[in-house]
């Protein structure tokens, strides 16, 4: 547990500057058989697909077929594929024949299956879940100087994965990126005055210890934050905490190639009510 200073203004910025990102993010999660375009930071490239690649009957999980398109080039005698270089990507022109007999033409680039990894990171950051705790005193009946337990629900802490994929006159390239839940993290106002700064924080990995009535009054859990101060003095008599997980991000391909990319965290909310206990004295 650790105390800092931090200006209630700076701590609603964060706060919104976090919320705009999780609407980005939940943007991000809509899974579609054709990707929808842009460059490599927060966009799927145009052409890769988001579904699940062919199986052993050459047909993606959207029930599509890929075949190259061809063209007779006369000056080789022969048919060859039909490609097109944009910045210093290649793409190929594929036929995706749809179950019901139709059939679009789509550019498909190639990508390095680590590029591949990158735009199935794009889906499986807008697929994490938000954080939800549970604490032990409940959130409206904590107590300053009792330890607060806080632990994640079995319901979301597990690994999201997503998967991008091409086809390739070789067969489909895919890559699949997988985000692990790592460590829990908590950040609160622990002021007593109405408009102090004054912020504490714990962090502990993994989703912390369910606390149940066997386990006492006295036991101590890697993931338990006490307070100093009462909430009394503040705004609807609360402190504002934030609840995030840290997830490490790492992929692996058919083509034997596997890595890690940068790690990222989720946040949400909590509102505190925290009382001081009077001493009874006679």
């Amino acid at each position: 547990m650790r105390f800092r200073r931090l200006s209630l203004a700076g701590l609603v910025i964060s706060l919104l500057v976090m919320l705009c990102a999780d609407v980005h993010r939940q943007v991000l999660a809509v899974d579609a058989p054709v990707g929808s375009g842009g460059a490599d930071g927060g966009s799927i490239w145009a052409g890769v697909q988001t579904s699940s690649p062919p199986n052993g009957s050459g047909v993606d999980s959207s029930g599509y077929r890929w075949v190259p398109a061809t063209i007779y080039d006369s000056g080789i005698g022969a048919t060859t594929g039909i490609t097109k270089l944009v910045g210093s990507v290649r793409y190929d022109l594929y036929e995706r024949h749809a179950p019901d007999g139709g059939m679009t033409l789509v550019w498909i680039p190639r990508p390095s299956t680590a590029q591949l990894a990158q735009n199935a990171a794009i889906l499986v950051r807008g697929r994490l879940p938000q954080p939800s705790v549970m604490t032990a005193p409940p959130t409206d009946q904590v107590v300053v100087n009792v330890g607060m337990w806080l632990w994640a629900s079995t319901d979301w802490w597990y690994p999201v994965t997503a998967m991008a994929w091409v086809p390739t006159v070789f067969g489909s390239a895919w890559a699949r990126t997988t985000a692990t839940p790592v460590r829990l993290r908590f950040i609160s106002q622990d002021d007593g005055t109405s408009n102090g700064g004054l912020v504490g924080a714990m962090q502990c990995d993994g989703p912390g210890i369910e606390w149940s009535v066997p386990l006492g009054d006295e036991a101590m859990s890697p993931c338990m934050y006490t307070y100093q101060h009462s909430s009394v003095s503040r705004d609807g008599g609360v402190f504002v905490g934030v609840v995030s997980v840290d997830w490490e991000i790492s992929w692996t391909s058919n083509t034997g190639g596997s890595g890690s990319l940068p790690s990222y965290t989720t946040s949400s909310f909590l509102a505190l009510r925290v009382d001081e206990l009077q001493a009874l004295v006679e």
